[in-house]
């Protein structure tokens, strides 16, 4: 059973995935508004997905904990698995972040926030993964892509730049 299900999910992933890329090499001025609703509906597909562990595997507490803390603050958030079939080791990249909005753009050279982190499990026991480096970031104030800061650095930005309308609440 567990073999079918892969299966499944690898060959729906592979339509997906194909049909993504038909519809991206369409250029979006020549593209149809029924085409254009297609390629969103299939970004929103592959997004959950991808966001799916593979068997045996969770997020580390640390990156769902971060992700937790950027959308309380406003933030978005998303996670990127290994995709359904790959045989390599499996590993997570977790992204974090927003947009200026028109009042703190003037401040700054950049227009946003993002960290990129990775999790990967080579090395690891089964199930286990670990942080890969101090991952990606750009910010306002370094916009070209550099080596980010720690968690705990990401989630001080994320604090002191909660976005405008963001649902604050108290951990």
């Amino acid at each position: 059973m567990a073999d079918t299900l892969a299966e499944t999910l690898e060959q729906q992933y592979e339509r997906l995935a194909t049909r993504y890329q038909e519809l991206r090499h369409v250029h979006p001025s020549e593209r149809t508004a029924d085409q254009a609703a297609e390629l969103r509906v299939i970004n929103q597909q592959l997004t959950t997905l991808l966001s799916t562990p593979p068997a045996g595997y969770a997020l580390p507490k640390v990156a769902a904990d971060l992700i937790t803390h950027a959308k309380v603050n406003g933030w978005l958030a998303r996670t990127q698995w290994t995709y359904p079939g790959f045989t390599g080791q499996p590993y997570v990249k977790v992204e974090v972040g927003r947009r200026l909005t028109g009042d703190e753009s003037p401040l700054y050279r950049g227009t946003h926030w993002l960290f990129v982190l990775t999790w990967h499990s080579r090395g690891c026991s089964p199930g286990k993964l670990r942080m890969f480096g101090n991952g990606l970031a750009e910010t306002p104030e370094n916009p070209a892509s550099h080596d980010g800061p720690s968690v705990k650095a990401i989630r001080a930005v994320i604090t002191d730049n909660p976005a405008p309308d963001a649902v604050l609440a108290l951990f």
